[in-house]
Order: C-alpha cells, then sequence, then structure tokens
C-alpha cells in the first residue's frame, strides 16, 4: 500500500515547491466574489466514458478504469467503466468489478472505532495499552501514552511501517505475524509526545483495527467489518478474503499499463489498507456518509467525518476522513497498493460523491476525482486583455509564483520548473487539470490585479502580487 501526501502538498511538489510551514489559509469569505463562474453541474456519463477512453486507450494511465458518482439532491446514482480487467482479460470493468482499495480501508477503520465509542466499549482518549495482550506494552513519552484517537489521525508518533526486507518490497508483510506486531510495538521508542505531530502511519492502523476487533470479541478486522459495516449496509462484494465469485470479477493488479500484478497481502494490517471492493458497494457507503440513507450506522459515520486534528498541509483529520476544519467541504481518502489506485470523496456542502477504482499502480485517481467533483468544468472564453492583467509575480509566504501570458495561453511557473497551461472557467477562475487544482486571480478597490489563490482539495494558499 502507498501513501500518498495530502492534494495540495503534492501539487506544490509537482510544481517543484516546497509547502511545509508555508500554508495559510485564507477566509471563505470572498469580498472580490466571481460572478462570472460557470455553476458546477453533475458531469454526464457520456462526457465521463469520452475521459476514460482518453485515459485509458490514448494517454494508457491504466488499463481499467470505473468512476461512480452520486448525488443527494437532485438524487442522481451512475457507474461508468472502460477498458480492461487485465492484460490478458478483455472483460470491460463495471461497477460490479472488484479491485483493491488499499488506504480507502482507513475511513473504514475509522468507522469502526467511531462505532465502539458511541456502543460504549472504548473512548477516544484511551491509551491503547488498555486492549493490548497481557505482556505487551506501548511506549511512552515523558508521561504521554498513545491512545486510540493518537492511532485514527496519524498522530501517535510511530512510524509508516515497522521495518522490512528491501527482497520482499512487493509484498513485505505476507508473513506478518500478529506476535511480530506486538513485539515492534513493545519494542519502539517514541522520539515526541504522541498527539503532538502528524505523520502517516499504515502500521498505526493495522494497529488500531486489530485493537478494536480483539475488544469487540471478533476473529479478526475482517469479522468485525462484516459485522458492523459491510452487512447492515448491504455491501456484499467488501471484504479481505475474495470469495469464489469476487475472484470471478477481480480487476488484477498492474505495476504498469501491460503488466500484471499480486494482490497486496499484508492480513495482520488488514485496517490499513486490506479491502477490496467494487464502485457499486462504495457509492453505498458514500450514500450512507452523505445522509442519504436510513441505516443505524448514521451516528457512527458523523463523528467518523468530525475534525479531530490538524492533518497535513491545510487538511485536517477526522477518524481516518480527510476534511476541512469546519467540517464543511470535501472529505476524501485516497488509496494506492503496488498495483491498483482508488480514491473517494464526497462534498458535505453540495452532497456530491466520487469513486474512482484503477487497477494500476500510481494511477492518476486523485487528478481525475477532482475533475468529476468539479463537474468537469468547460473552457471560457477570457479576452486577451483580461489575459494580460494576470502577467507577473506572486509572492507566497517563502516562494514565488509567476504567470506568463502569451496571446491566449496563460501558464504559471516556478523556479526550475513551468506549469502546463491553465484552462479558463471563468474571467479570473483558471483550472490545471494535470495538477487538479484551481488559480484564482483577485483585484482590489481600484480594480487593480493584486492577489491570486492557489485552491486545491485541502484549502486554499493566497500570494500577493509582487508591484
Amino acid at each position: 500500500m502507498k501513501p500518498k501526501p495530502a492534494i495540495l502538498l503534492h501539487l506544490l511538489l509537482l510544481l517543484a515547491l516546497s509547502a511545509c510551514g508555508l500554508a495559510k489559509t485564507i477566509p471563505s469569505r470572498n469580498p472580490n466574489r466571481d460572478t462570472t463562474s460557470q455553476p458546477t453541474r453533475f458531469p454526464d456519463p457520456k462526457e465521463v466514458r469520452a475521459l476514460l477512453v482518453q485515459l485509458v486507450d490514448v494517454e494508457k494511465r491504466a488499463p481499467g478504469i470505473v468512476v461512480g458518482m452520486i448525488a443527494a439532491d437532485p438524487q442522481e446514482r451512475w457507474v461508468v467503466g472502460y477498458g480492461r480487467l487485465s492484460a490478458s482479460d478483455e472483460r470491460v470493468p463495471d461497477g460490479d468489478t472488484v479491485f483493491e482499495i488499499a488506504s480507502v480501508t482507513k475511513v473504514f477503520t475509522g468507522t469502526l472505532l467511531a462505532q465502539a465509542v458511541l456502543n460504549g466499549e472504548v473512548k477516544l482518549d484511551d491509551p491503547i495499552s488498555m486492549y493490548l495482550p497481557e505482556g505487551v506494552s506501548a511506549p511512552e513519552y515523558e508521561g504521554r501514552s498513545i491512545t486510540l484517537l493518537d492511532l485514527a489521525t496519524h498522530t501517535a508518533g510511530l512510524p509508516r511501517w515497522p521495518s522490512y526486507s528491501e527482497e520482499a518490497w512487493n509484498n513485505p508483510f505476507t508473513d506478518y505475524t500478529m506476535e511480530q506486531m506486538w513485539a515492534f510495538l513493545s519494542g519502539f521508542r517514541l522520539t515526541r509526545a504522541p498527539g503532538s505531530l502528524y505523520e502517516y502511519s499504515n502500521y498505526g492502523f493495522g494497529l488500531l483495527g486489530n485493537l478494536l476487533a480483539r475488544r469487540a470479541g471478533q476473529e479478526d478486522y475482517e469479522a468485525l467489518l462484516l459485522d458492523r459495516i459491510t452487512r447492515p449496509l448491504g455491501m456484499d462484494s467488501t471484504r479481505i478474503k475474495l470469495t469464489p465469485d469476487m475472484a470471478s470479477r477481480l480487476a488484477i493488479p498492474h505495476s504498469t499499463y501491460s503488466v500484471e500484478n499480486s494482490l497486496f497481502d499484508a492480513p495482520i494490517h488488514a485496517g490499513a489498507g486490506s479491502i477490496l471492493s467494487t464502485a457499486n458497494d462504495l457509492l453505498t457507503f458514500l450514500a450512507a456518509n452523505m445522509g442519504m440513507t436510513n441505516t443505524q450506522l448514521q451516528p457512527a459515520l458523523q463523528l467518523a467525518n468530525t475534525p479531530q486534528r490538524p492533518g497535513e498541509t491545510l487538511a485536517h483529520i477526522g477518524l481516518g476522513w480527510n476534511l476541512p476544519g469546519s467540517g464543511d467541504g470535501i472529505h476524501y481518502h485516497g488509496g494506492g497498493s503496488f498495483g491498483s489506485s482508488s480514491f473517494l470523496t464526497w462534498d458535505s456542502a453540495r452532497k456530491i460523491g466520487v469513486v474512482v477504482l484503477m487497477n494500476i499502480y500510481d494511477g492518476p485517481k486523485e487528478t481525475l476525482a477532482v475533475h468529476l467533483l468539479r463537474g468537469l468544468p468547460k473552457p471560457f472564453p477570457v479576452a486577451p486583455q483580461v489575459l494580460a492583467a494576470y502577467a507577473g509575480s506572486y509572492r507566497f509566504d517563502e516562494f514565488i509564483m509567476t504567470i506568463r501570458v502569451d496571446g491566449a495561453r496563460i501558464y504559471p511557473q516556478v523556479p526550475g520548473q513551468q506549469g502546463g497551461d491553465l484552462i479558463a472557467i471563468s474571467e479570473n477562475r483558471f483550472y490545471l487539470r494535470e495538477l487538479y487544482a484551481e488559480l484564482v486571480f483577485y483585484r482590489n478597490g481600484r480594480g487593480k490585479v493584486d492577489r491570486l489563490a492557489l485552491v486545491g482539495i485541502d484549502g486554499a494558499l493566497e500570494a500577493r502580487r509582487i508591484p
């Protein structure tokens, strides 16, 4: 399972920027509100299929892709698939095709924690030592213990993974045992207080899944998942271990467009990223998170989607979900294994959700998901003299972005790297599809362009124009 940095940070990295410590959240109020922007529209499945044809047949970004979308008002739900199940299987993937969802598993683990809290089985601030087997100890730092909330928010101070052999890179934890997990925890030494800093940890979420299963008296993480989430929601194709029927519908993972790979196999770390599912099942899960279904899981889903602590870059983190600090806006989690890519996101303000599943390592799932969530914005004609007013240099906290304009062409540039052309979606809003972000230009009271905002799924960074 290959975790990714938060979306806006990933954007800045692609632009050869260093965002660490530079992010400055701008308020949601906008005194220069854009009134020329096109209204966001729910994408038409035919347009989406054309986009998938481009990604699969022309750009060869994945052997197969399945996209699902859901809206609450007005209610709409559809799934579009294109490509093939594998390099050797020409069947076209659809809403019932089974994919690895990798780290998207973490939102399920977070929901299981929320349920345990609401059931009175645990408390978020319980030290994990309360739920460890006899003879296993948890590290502390200056008297501060690791809590369940620390595990669920990547703030426990635990590493991304326990050490493993480079020779077993593709599936390094196939033979990893529960005894090894306990031994690693007992022998680990914290370098900072739990709860003090975000650091992504697959090991921590794998540990959390096992602790929750132990507390509930279940055989393993999968048994808890089936009992408390997938069966109640009717998600019959969402499991850890493939049934024969699911295996017959599996999209084989690929390391490249034409080279097949194996499923990621890490049973002891199941709570971090071992779930397999379908677009139809994940849309059902999104519908429950969006409050579109009458389910007893609703209080747990609400708790899982509640901001708990600062996350990476501008995002906060709930119990698994990445989301705005206010809780109102885009909630998301991505997943990537050594042969599959996935992305699950929904907008709590607009009540629109997106599922993207690909059978390839490191596929462009964020790009596609955010592109769809924005409603496939269409190009907007902007006069060259208007574009010319945006040319210049803009200073963020510790870096400068230069906007170049060449007639009808406008593009961002930073030292050592040039971004792709920006697509105008209104007179002052521009979209860069490859980086799934927007640049928005603002004018002061005298009508002069004096700043811009770089807007990603996590939030926005503001830059002032250099005179």
